[in-house]
């Protein structure tokens, strides 16, 4: 007769749900202070509910169980003894219970929290809470380490959660529940069991933990607890240069080179990446993948200096590497000089020398290009690196102008400069360039011709007895620049010159045979079609 009865009971229960719906358009979706939980009492799953709303009385509140993700109603309850407060103020952080829940199956459902439900002023909550129905649920939960190292950084933790089916008391994976974990005092992301109960959790680790740091997880009251301690991997520090002692000029970039290993957590000695490298307390470098580093330290110091690895995590660093420095005020510039050519570009060329003494090889030293317009007053307008003993050459950033100074400058090296180069030429400039007549035809002749001016002073005057280049390129694509021949300019500064025109082309007079006290110039593109 009981086992009628269940059965009757039951198929009540689902027909029930089948004629209640969530609430519809009507309805104001909103999203409470409140908040609802389930929890069990007396071997029974119930709703409990804590009241925050200042604008509503509990008793004005309903709880409504649906499946998730679905809208049918499966179970209605109100609030016990809700009606004993007077005002909201009064009943706010209060808690209050439903009757138990009676749903078909065991799992997880929604709670959606109802105020005022069946009026014109109806609020809805939807998915306020979850609704675990299982009884005397049972976490189990093992991690796969207890260590982690720079080999291994993340533990997981496997578990599985199973209840009681409160219908017929069976023992069952608790399929949709949520697990929740906290390791570092962060909150992770929640865990959902699976249909046979299991739940896995990885916990990824860098290195910056301290001993007792411990992993958390739960359900409910069921707890897990996992203390988690970090091996942090020894350091070996090999240096390939320098060694002993140095001797190198003031200013200058000394070479260093090395290696640096960790001991495995098998025992063996591996390439430790990504370490960095200090020289005093100036970062110099990171190793490599394949645990090399090199790097310069500028000699600024005499005495005793270290060489030290930069405190990792994983990893536990060894003694600092000290050599001896001595850094004589030696460095200078030899055979250097400065020229400026037709196109504007001003370049170096010279030494990186010692008056005396030697150098480590691959010492190099930071030089700045300076420029002046008095030679008085100073401004870099480019930097590059020379290496101590070896021939350089070197390209200003900026073009040279009429008349200006440039000079060499040691960046880290205070006095050791160059000698001042005087440097410029005058401007020249293609004026009145042109080709005529226009819209000729093929076969037919054209002029190309303009004047030549050069700067003296702030005055432009006419540039005579100079050779004037025409140039033309052709519409065709790939087509290149070809000179078709040439003027001399007269002694107002013009010049002419008749060719056949064959196709449409670009046309273009330019200066290029200067003088050395002269830039060359370029005149304006000129497009010519042809009838």
């Amino acid at each position: 007769m009981r086992k009628i009865l269940a059965v009757v009971s039951t198929a009540v229960a689902l027909s029930a749900s089948t004629l209640i719906f969530a609430p519809g358009a009507q309805a104001a979706e909103v999203s409470l202070r409140s908040f609802a939980w389930s929890a069990e009492k007396d071997g029974k799953i119930h709703v409990l509910y804590e009241h925050w709303e200042r604008n509503s009385l509990p008793s004005d509140v309903t709880v409504r169980i649906r499946e998730k993700g679905g809208d049918a109603v499966l179970a209605t309850l109100g609030l016990n003894d809700a009606g004993s407060c007077p005002t909201a103020y009064d009943c706010l952080e209060q808690q209050f219970w439903t009757d138990p829940v009676e749903l078909p199956t065991m799992g997880v459902y929604a709670i959606d929290l109802v105020v005022k439900a069946g009026t014109a002023g109806e609020l809805v909550d939807r998915d306020n809470g979850e609704l675990n129905y299982g009884l005397a649920p049972e976490l189990t939960a093992t991690a796969d380490r207890q260590t982690v190292s720079y080999d291994h950084r993340v533990v997981t933790v496997n578990g599985t959660l199973v209840a009681q089916d409160p219908n017929t008391r069976e023992v069952k994976p608790f399929t949709g529940a949520k697990v929740y974990s906290r390791y570092l005092l962060r909150e992770q992301p929640v865990k959902t069991v699976d249909k046979a109960g299991r739940f896995s959790l990885p916990f990824e680790f860098s290195g910056y933990e301290t001993n007792n740091t411990q992993i958390n997880v739960w359900f409910q009251e069921n707890r897990a607890e996992f203390p988690v301690s970090v091996h942090r991997q020894p350091l070996k520090l090999t240096v390939d240069t320098p060694t002993g002692s140095v001797t190198a000029p003031y200013g200058s970039d000394v070479p260093t080179r090395g290696t640096v290993t960790r001991t495995a957590d098998d025992g063996t000695e591996k390439p430790a990446g990504g370490v960095g490298v200090l020289v005093g307390s100036r970062h110099l470098t990171s190793t490599k993948e394949n645990g090399t580093f090199t790097g310069a330290f500028t000699a600024t110091t005499n005495g005793t200096t270290r060489l030290d690895l930069g405190q990792e995590p994983w990893f536990e660093k060894p003694a600092p590497y000290l050599f001896q420095v001595k850094t004589p005020t030696t460095s200078t510039f030899s055979t250097a000089e400065a020229a400026v050519d037709k196109y504007r570009k001003v370049t170096f060329n010279g030494r990186l020398d010692v008056t005396s003494g030697s150098y480590p090889a691959g010492t190099t030293g930071q030089v700045s290009i300076d420029h002046s317009p008095d030679g008085k007053n100073w401004a870099s307008v480019g930097q590059f690196t020379a290496a101590y003993g070896a021939t350089f050459q070197q390209t200003a950033p900026t073009k040279g102008v009429a008349d200006s100074y440039w000079r060499l400058r040691h960046l880290a090296a205070p006095g050791v400069e160059s000698r001042v180069y005087n440097l410029g030429r005058a401007y020249t400039e293609i004026r009145s360039d042109d080709v005529a007549p226009e819209g000729i035809r093929k076969g037919t002749r054209l002029t190309a011709k303009g004047k030549l001016m050069q700067k003296s002073g702030t005055t432009w005057k006419a540039y005579a007895g100079q050779k004037v280049r025409v140039y033309f390129k052709a519409t065709t694509p790939g087509a290149a620049w070809k000179e078709l021949g040439s003027a001399k300019t007269l002694t107002n500064g013009t010049f002419g010159k008749q060719f056949t025109v064959r196709q449409n082309g670009t046309w273009q007079m330019r200066y290029v045979d200067t003088v050395k006290t002269h830039y060359a110039s370029t005149g304006r593109d000129i497009h010519v079609v042809i009838r």
